[in-house]
């Protein structure tokens, strides 16, 4: 059975699609996040591909701070042409906050996945990373930038896959991101009888950012976990 959680409890990024107000420091168009790498993304990715509605606005992602804070970005002044980014003092902030910190492999599990209930005929289906740590790398973020505080919910660590209109519907895409992580998983002939999980060694943060909400977000900065 799939782990059940009303999502208006947790930190789940709220309804796909809707905005609440934030106060002009912050924007829904920038986001601190973990982005899992393209060898783990394929079995995730084909699923999105049909089910999420943000699919082609966000790359597969663990939100830690979003909204995050307005004008993250800004334009080089030795190359007017080339792509924005990070901005110093936002990008220094993050290495103080993940400086002791060491990276970590995290497994994001999807037999079963989890579900957000929204409403009765909005849900949204999601793995779930297998380790606190993610905990412990949001919470050090969440120190260093208080001013983020839109969202005072529980952080709930998750990756999204899609969303569905019913209970039944929410059951057919968990069968189906578990059925497509196993098959991935499947692929590999050095795990046979392996757990219905992917692996991913975490050892950097992404800031993104996008023109509008209706653009995809690009990644304007990395910034490596602290310690190896």
């Amino acid at each position: 059975m799939a782990k059940q959680l009303p999502a208006g409890g947790w930190r789940s990024g709220g309804a796909p699609g809707k905005f609440s107000a934030v106060s002009p420091h912050l924007s829904h168009k920038s986001a601190l996040v973990l982005l899992p790498p393209s060898s783990i993304s394929a079995p995730i990715e084909a699923v999105r591909r049909v089910h999420d509605k943000q699919f082609h606005r966000w790359p597969p992602h663990i939100n830690l701070l979003y909204p995050f804070l307005s004008t993250p970005s800004e334009q080089s002044t030795q190359d007017e042409t080339s792509s924005p980014e990070l901005k110093r003092d936002i990008r220094m902030r993050v290495e103080k906050a993940v400086q002791n910190i060491n990276s970590f492999r995290i497994f994001l599990g999807s037999n079963p996945p989890g579900v957000f209930h929204h409403s009765k005929k909005s849900k949204t289906v999601w793995l779930c990373p297998t380790t606190h740590l993610v905990q412990e790398l949001q919470a050090a973020l969440q120190a260093e930038f208080s001013e983020v505080d839109s969202d005072r919910r529980p952080f709930t660590p998750h990756l999204s896959v899609g969303q569905a209109h019913s209970q039944d519907g929410a059951g057919t895409l968990s069968a189906e991101i578990t059925k497509s992580v196993s098959e991935f998983i499947a692929q590999d002939t050095n795990k046979d009888n392996a757990p219905i999980e992917l692996e991913w060694h975490v050892d950097r943060v992404y800031v993104i950012e996008r023109k509008g909400f209706n653009d995809r977000f690009k990644i304007i900065g990395s910034i490596d976990l602290g310690k190896e």
